[in-house]
């Protein structure tokens, strides 16, 4: 009986323990904020540029970029479960003891150079949305990312929405740099800056249909989940393009934490292994 109740005081002290999970992305710092398996808040800081002093903390860099509700966290002693894909900017807190690095997925059939980042989150939605599914990464590269029964079954990577506007204005003389529209574009424009609009919105949302459509042949019952910095834009442009609602038949959603619920899955299996 002691050692029944044992357990069920450490299952609760680990239910209730604060940790963070962290990507260290293309271009930022992705935070979240866990009590338990509770996600309590999310904050995405820029990538770093100055040489790390000596004795780094996470407060001597990040004190003034820290939400208000996280500012009472033991930061220097709380767990950090990380995965990263830019190598230079983990080097800023390899020497952070907390730091527990994040190498693998129990996904099953990635192939080795798939990034981490992108293993974490088809991860993440598959435990959170169940299997098959297809997830649409709107980030500095638009992704798209099919699983089923726990394992890759395959995807593209091409340029993301702001790669392509960049594109356009850093490889030719006259073509300005513009900004998404704010809704779905005509598709037969009068000017210039709407012509990039119209041209970058549509073969985004007509490259994400054809994917989408190939991948409902296969699995009619399939959950499509748009995630990224620009995943909630092309989730909402989707549904005006479909003209459909977000709707439990057609089981399209946005969920922008996706890879740190992959993180969350990890720590739970690896703390569960203690």
């Amino acid at each position: 009986m002691a050692e029944f109740y044992a357990e069920l005081t450490a299952s609760h002290q680990l239910a209730m323990t604060d940790w963070l999970a962290l990507v260290i992305g293309n271009t930022r710092w992705h935070w979240a904020w866990f009590r338990g398996s509770d996600l309590q808040q999310v904050w995405h800081t820029p990538h770093l540029s100055n040489q790390p002093p000596p004795g780094i903390t996470l407060h001597s860099i990040w004190s003034d970029q820290l939400p208000p509700q996280a500012l009472d966290l033991p930061f220097e002693s709380i767990d950090i479960w990380a995965v990263s894909v830019v190598p230079n900017q983990a080097t800023y807190i390899e020497s952070l003891s907390q730091v527990k690095w994040i190498n693998r997925f129990s996904l099953q059939n990635v192939y080795s150079t798939m990034g981490l980042d992108r293993v974490a989150t088809l991860w993440g939605a598959g435990q959170r949305y169940g299997w098959p599914l297809l997830v649409i990464d709107g980030g500095t590269a638009l992704t798209v990312t099919a699983g089923a029964d726990g394992a890759f079954v395959g995807g593209a990577i091409l340029l993301g929405l702001q790669s392509h506007l960049s594109a356009l204005h850093t490889t030719t003389a006259a073509l300005p740099m513009i900004s998404p529209p704010a809704s779905l574009p005509p598709r037969w424009a009068m000017d210039t800056s709407s012509a990039i609009q119209s041209g970058v919105i549509h073969t985004l949302l007509s490259t994400i249909d054809s994917y989408i459509q190939s991948w409902k042949k296969q699995y009619p019952q399939s959950a499509v989940i748009f995630t990224g910095g620009d995943g909630d834009y092309l989730y909402r442009l989707h549904q005006q393009n479909t003209k459909q609602n977000q709707a439990p038949f057609n089981r399209t959603w946005f969920e922008p934490n996706l890879m740190f619920w992959g993180i969350a899955s990890y720590r739970n299996e690896a703390t569960r292994a203690l």
